[in-house]
């Protein structure tokens, strides 16, 4: 399940890390609409399958703002599952109207519309990322992080792990894995803060190989780690 939506901004800026304003807007829609809801995917640490971008038109990037065009940015949301993408699509829709406070400015929900999705026949796609791929190694034993942007060797291999976790929640045979490949198109590499770290991203186009099933999953749920932050959503070429 696709769709976006359309908001107004009090001012025509939004923070250089917007990312962690549109996340509370997020919990905050949820939380409001359904308490069980909110547990579900926040409190009980599970893994989220869905993922968004932003849209900002003309963005001008000062030190602590980025400042717009006008007031005006939407956010393209997917999910894998249709129910559950259905619950957060009714949750945000109760928000219609109503504003929302980000530190000295604010935002409103103008409108939500559908976007169709696409069929995937094809066992070969190329995308363009709409958010950066967060590509992780998680070490368990020190809980220390490393990232990798596709120019780095370890990205093939870790990006295979990052997306194997992700279809467990799901329940999705890790054999759909096989004979995975993602190709850099046009691509390179991001620095993006993302609140007190500076990690390796990778943005562009790219090609996907591999089951038409994993393709569909990776297309409507997002690719690589972090995505419920505004990373690893995808559209198709």
């Amino acid at each position: 399940m696709r769709f976006k939506m359309y908001f107004e901004l009090e001012q025509p800026q939004i923070d250089i890390q917007y990312r962690k304003s549109i996340i509370s807007y997020i919990k905050h829609a949820i939380q409001d609409y359904d308490e069980n809801l909110y547990q579900e995917i926040y409190a009980r640490n599970r893994k989220k399958t869905f993922t968004w971008a932003p849209i900002l038109a003309r963005p001008k990037f000062r030190q602590e703002i980025i400042e717009l065009q006008d007031n005006n940015f939407s956010i393209l949301f997917s999910a894998y599952n249709y129910l559950y993408a259905l619950h957060i699509y009714n949750a945000f829709l109760a928000q219609q109207q109503k504003k929302f406070s980000l530190n000295q400015n604010s935002i409103i929900l103008k409108n939500i519309v559908m976007i169709p999705e696409k069929t995937i026949n094809s066992n070969k796609i190329q995308v363009k990322m709409a958010s950066p791929i967060i590509c992780r190694n998680h070490n368990r034993e020190t809980l220390k992080d490393m990232y990798y942007s596709f120019e780095r060797p370890e990205f093939e291999k870790y990006i295979r792990i990052n997306i194997e976790e992700q279809m467990k929640q799901e329940n999705l045979d890790s054999s759909l894995l096989e004979g995975f490949k993602i190709t850099s198109i046009s691509s390179k590499k991001a620095i993006v803060k993302l609140y007190e770290k500076k990690i390796e991203t990778s943005i562009g186009q790219f090609q996907l190989e591999g089951n038409k099933q994993l393709l569909d999953y990776l297309y409507k749920a997002g690719i690589g780690a972090k995505k419920a932050m505004g990373f690893g959503l995808m559209e198709i070429s």
